[in-house]
């Protein structure tokens, strides 16, 4: 994969985004039509949305809210239902470990263009996603998606609940006191994944109102979900993520993300050469993705992007960005504007 238009997002989960434009004066005609987003698609929650639509649904609403914290205003109107069945899993095993594993299990059900990892260590946890490169570069989306976690737990285990540390991939930005506020901690950003850490106890908190019997019921929907669907791990879909998240460092090399994934630099030429991609391939799409969504935030420079995108000298991603679009990073500004 590395191919964000084979990838899929939950209805659900998309209307949220696209109510959340409507509602700080977006036209949605307007908005649908931009995004290439069928607006029937989104009369049921369980039909799917292709990232590629999404990422560039995300990327508007920075560009025309640039003062709002997306994730708060997407996270005051969300139910449950946005995320379909896997919302009623979490409510209803027996406590916070199981829940969290139903997330990293489930998780391609609301958005297969996400991972997540839950860590043990034998004072934390930590609950850890990981983005293909259009959503990473967005920020809005690694936000909203620690922040449902947060919010979903205060909901069904402890209102106080204050995680330990809140890890981003971006830098600070005029969102990061409203964040910080909501999440009553301090955030660390500059981070390779966005994560939530807390005390590894919190894992045995039980869920009230939980329903083993109805959670195992749940669990076989799920399953029989993720069986319909295309969930493979593809050895290129991980290949461009580990890419989005050190692009920032200067240039990945295929050595460095071959031992990050624990095979020879041989079998990850290899492996990619079987999916139809190489490896220099998937190193410009990130890095096309990634300028894409860093271009919506207007703060930064157009120089600054080329270091964030690991070159070494700013006009060579010019001219890398007027290959891929046909514009200049100033021109495709103003075209988005």
């Amino acid at each position: 994969m590395g191919d964000s238009r084979r990838l899929t997002v939950a209805a659900g989960m998309v209307s949220r985004a696209v109510n959340v434009g409507v509602q700080n004066g977006l036209d949605r005609a307007r908005l649908l039509e931009q995004t290439n987003i069928d607006a029937q698609l989104l009369e049921d929650r369980d039909n799917r949305v292709s990232v590629e639509a999404v990422t560039r649904l995300w990327q508007i609403l920075s560009l025309r809210l640039p003062d709002k914290v997306l994730a708060l205003e997407w996270l005051a109107a969300f139910q449950p239902a946005d995320i379909g069945v896997l919302g009623y899993v979490v409510a209803q095993v027996a406590n916070v470990g199981e829940a969290l594993e139903a997330v990293v299990r489930y998780v391609h059900l609301i958005n297969q263009g996400t991972e997540a990892i839950l860590e043990r260590s034998p004072s934390l946890a930590r609950m850890t996603y990981s983005f293909v490169p259009g959503l990473l570069a967005t920020q809005h989306v690694p936000e909203t998606a620690l922040a449902v976690q947060v919010s979903y737990l205060r909901g069904i285990v402890d209102p106080g609940f204050t995680p330990s540390a809140v890890h981003l991939p971006h830098r600070r930005t005029e969102r990061t006191p409203a964040l910080e506020a909501f999440f009553g901690t301090k955030l660390v950003h500059g981070q390779p994944r966005a994560a939530l850490e807390f005390p590894v106890a919190f894992l045995e908190r039980p869920i009230a109102g939980a329903d083993p019997a109805l959670a195992g019921y749940l669990r076989r929907q799920a399953d029989q979900m993720l069986a319909r669907m295309d969930v493979s791990r593809s050895v290129s879909q991980e290949t461009a993520r580990r890419l989005a998240e050190r692009l920032g460092s200067g240039e990945p090399s295929q050595a460095s993300i071959a031992k990050l994934m624990g095979m020879s630099e041989r079998t990850l030429q290899r492996r990619l050469s079987d999916e139809g991609t190489t490896f220099n391939k998937l190193l410009e799409d990130a890095r096309r993705s990634v300028a894409i969504g860093y271009l919506a935030d207007r703060n930064l420079a157009a120089y600054e992007v080329s270091f964030l995108l690991g070159y070494a000298e700013p006009a060579t991603f010019f001219r890398a960005f007027k290959r891929w679009t046909g514009q200049t990073p100033q021109q495709y500004r103003a075209s988005m504007a």
